[in-house]
């Protein structure tokens, strides 16, 4: 069935958070590899917390805290300044190779495509500016407009809203296992863009398919 539009996430599915190893490493820091990662899943974990306990942060908000907090526990001193910087950086990452092409096969055929993101609309514009791919986007949708995070239902409802359609006419693609789930508990046909070979969520329902990379995506959309 071709879908009425394919819904991507945005940080770590259509851009690379990898590249803030690059911004990391040359404010000082060692072991940049796993400083990114401490910093994303403490960034998660405020997003998380913020909605259970309906105490909304804009996601810019929350990425600074959760450096704050990261350069703390790993016994970090970087400046104010230096800090802003870092957060800035998210708003520069590339985009992943497959990105553009897989975007570029599925917008020729005529199918919508939007971002539903945890970040704030003018941070996930400037970054997929930055990248070069908003112009393939009919849209970005952000969780501001219901100030709370996915996996909330209330934010994937703004992807069948803004399309006018039944959940399962939407495809929904992320690379994170947790928005996987969140989507197809939703009623979205997703797509888990398995970058990292990580092991399945073991909650169900299970995504539809699992991709190696975006270049698989367009054969599972079908024509």
């Amino acid at each position: 069935m071709r879908p009425k539009a394919v819904v991507f996430d945005l940080y770590g599915t259509l851009l690379a958070i990898d590249a803030m190893r690059a911004h990391v490493a040359a404010a000082g820091i060692g072991a940049a590899d796993a400083f990114v990662a401490d910093w994303r899943r403490k960034q998660l974990e405020y997003a998380f917390l913020s909605s259970l306990g309906g105490a909304y942060r804009d996601f810019d908000d929350l990425t600074a805290l959760a450096l704050e907090f990261t350069c703390a526990q790993r016994g970090e001193r970087l400046g104010v300044i230096r800090r802003a910087e870092l957060v800035d950086a998210w708003r520069t990452m590339d985009a992943y190779p497959d990105v553009a092409p897989a975007l570029g096969a599925l917008a020729a055929r005529g199918i919508p495509l939007a971002v539903l993101t945890n970040g704030t609309p003018v941070s996930a514009n400037a970054a997929l500016e930055r990248a070069g791919v908003r112009a393939l986007l009919a849209g970005v949708l952000s969780v501001e407009a219901v100030r709370a995070y996915k996996p909330d239902p209330r934010v994937y409802a703004l992807a069948t809203t803004r399309f006018a359609c039944a959940p399962f006419e939407i495809v929904f693609v992320s690379s994170n296992g947790w928005d996987a789930w969140g989507a197809a508990h939703f009623g979205f046909r997703v797509a888990w863009c398995n970058r990292a070979s990580n092991a399945p969520e073991t909650l169900v329902p299970a995504p539809a398919t699992m991709l190696a990379g975006l270049h698989e995506l367009p054969a599972f959309v079908g024509d």
